[in-house]
């Protein structure tokens, strides 16, 4: 059993503190840590460490020191200053760093990313900012508003994440406060999008009008973000957390590549007493930088209470993820350790913790519907609504960046023609939804005219990079520059019948989640010591769930435009008819792939 720490309303910091020390009896032959520390809580739970005699100031000294269950001494440097301060207590950080004109440095940047602060220096000055856009849907009005920001406060420009969120960059210091303040009066957040925090919760672009959806699960997971963001505990958790709702619609939130997401699924008739309809898979454990998709756990839930399932769960990883060793502290480690089956029963006995008699059902997945086929150019193009004589336009960022005049434009485009409503997707671009047919036409020459477009190649439409070195600390390679080449040296030789995604990503944290493109591109050094990359071919995620294999590398980024070619030109070259990049690549192992492909 461990010991967690729990905060009460006007608790100080100090108080906090206090509340994780934990006394342990005298050692005892035979007992286990473990065994000691539940021990001890038990006796200072109760006082009796004072019957025996012991002085409150003299026992305190003697205490080892845990923190949800772990002795203070084990921590990792970055758990040790979470337990000193907890990360919403570092407010006065951020205003020092704001009156000062300075950026923070060292574990005080690594606290400040909990607020959305990340200290980029030396790739670029300034901070990036990143926000929290809760089921990836923004207002026109809010759009508006972020587009003054960028020219006003940031460097002129903004990114949409593969969170289906935004990100600034070149903000100084001393306009942080000001930053804050103009987001907080909109509407908007940067809380929970940095560090050990559940990161912005993404929900499929389409919901609530996808034409094909079985439910909008946008409600659920806006109520879950605010759980979050008004939960003591979930701030500062072990490593970062994922969810996803997925209303089983033709466009993709990539759902399987997160730690919890909640599919939407038909129950049919079944022999296992679960009324048939509507009800959310439950699917743990995606994360495939470390080469793992979400898996199904065997159990649903009614959508209603997919916020406390997700609430429970992430109490579980709260209190058994590992605060010692970074690289083994995300949730699948957990999982990995104690099995899924254990995993949802702690969930369930958190559930009945709560006394709101929220279930997980077991229940195989053979009673499901099929869902319908995801359309992996979903996100691109006018495509027709559930609503008769609506239609949605979905415009194709280059690798997600916007002007201030297009972020403006856009809101006006929403608030004009749609109704208010513009959304983000993993995908680096957004859509305007709730467009009249007969308006269409008109919102298309007003994003043509503010430079942007509703058509893509194949190389464009699925095509995401992170910041790579141009202003990350962490890239090794240039991945926003190499991708536009990428992307006009292939548009200039090929024409596809079906998307090939591209995506790079400027080193293994794989930000740009590498493994499930069907070419991804990995930043490292070359041979020479030049920026290169390594490549990994036929990953894919929902309908193509697969992991990319090794192909080559490193190749110095000055190569990378012919390699991609030759890639491409050998697949075609050698395909069965029209058979997709991934169904190709599918068919052979690694070594076969390297005497076919290049």
């Amino acid at each position: 059993m461990s010991h967690s720490p729990t905060y009460s309303a006007g608790q100080s910091s100090d108080q906090a503190a206090t509340a994780n020390v934990i006394a342990s009896s005298k050692q005892q032959h035979g007992f286990t840590a473990e065994q000691k520390r539940y021990l001890a809580d038990t006796l200072v739970s109760a006082n009796l460490h004072l019957a025996l005699g012991g002085s409150q100031q003299a026992q305190a000294s003697a205490v080892p020191e845990s923190f949800w269950g772990t002795p203070v001494e084990d921590l990792c440097k970055e758990e040790k200053r979470k337990y000193e301060t907890h990360v919403l207590d570092i407010w006065q950080d951020i205003v020092r760093s704001n009156d000062t004109n300075q950026l923070l440095t060292g574990l005080d940047q690594f606290m400040a990313r909990h607020y959305g602060l990340f200290n980029v220096t030396p790739a670029m000055e300034g901070y990036m900012v990143r926000m929290r856009i809760p089921a990836c849907k923004v207002r026109g009005d809010q759009m508006i508003v972020l587009g003054d920001i960028a020219e006003d406060i940031a460097g002129g420009y903004a990114h949409v994440t593969t969170r289906g969120s935004f990100q600034f960059r070149e903000v100084e210091p001393n306009r942080v406060l000001e930053m804050l303040t103009l987001m907080h009066d909109t509407g908007l957040s940067c809380k929970g999008t940095g560090a050990d925090s559940a990161r912005n919760i993404t929900c499929i672009p389409t919901a609530g009008f996808d034409p094909e959806e079985l439910i909008d699960l946008q409600k659920y997971a806006v109520a879950l973000s605010h759980r979050i963001l008004n939960t003591r505990d979930f701030q500062g958790i072990p490593r970062k957390f994922n969810f996803s709702f997925d209303n089983a619609g033709t466009a993709s939130c990539v759902s399987d590549t997160n730690d919890v997401a909640f599919v939407a699924v038909d129950v049919q008739d079944n022999d296992q007493g679960v009324e048939p309809g509507i009800y959310c898979r439950i699917i743990l454990g995606g994360i495939t930088g470390h080469h793992d998709f979400a898996r199904d756990t065997g159990f649903v839930c009614h959508p209603k209470d997919t916020p406390e399932v997700a609430d429970a769960i992430l109490r579980v990883f709260v209190e058994q993820g590992d605060r010692t060793n970074r690289k083994k502290a995300r949730f699948k480690y957990v999982l990995d350790a104690h099995g899924f089956d254990w995993v949802c029963t702690k969930v369930q006995e958190k559930l009945d913790e709560y006394g709101n008699g929220v279930k997980i059902i077991p229940l195989s997945a053979r009673f499901d519907a099929p869902r319908p086929k995801i359309n992996r150019q979903g996100h691109i193009g006018v495509h027709p609504q559930a609503q008769d004589g609506y239609s949605y336009v979905g415009v194709a960022l280059r690798l997600g960046k916007m002007t201030p005049e297009q972020m403006r434009g856009v809101g006006d485009i929403a608030m004009k023609y749609g109704k208010n409503d513009v959304r983000l997707t993993v995908w680096q671009n957004f859509l305007i939804p709730h467009i009249k047919n007969e308006d269409v036409d008109k919102v298309i020459q007003e994003l043509e005219a503010l430079g942007m477009t509703t058509t893509a190649t194949s190389f464009e439409a699925g095509a995401v990079a992170c910041t790579g070195r141009w202003a990350c600390k962490l890239g090794n390679a240039y991945t926003k520059a190499d991708g536009n080449a990428i992307i006009d040296h292939l548009n200039q030789r090929f024409e596809l019948d079906s998307p090939i995604n591209i995506h790079l990503t400027g080193c293994p944290n794989s930000c740009a989640q590498h493994y499930i493109g069907d070419i991804g591109l990995i930043g490292t050094a070359a041979k020479d010591g030049t920026e290169g990359y390594n490549v990994v071919v036929g990953g894919g995620v929902d309908d193509d769930q697969n992991l990319a294999k090794f192909l080559c590398g490193p190749i110095a980024s000055r190569d990378i435009c012919g390699v991609t070619e030759t890639i491409v030109a050998n697949y075609l070259n050698k395909r069965e008819g029209n058979e997709s990049f991934i169904a190709f690549t599918g068919r052979y192992d690694e070594s076969q792939l390297k005497d076919i492909l290049l």
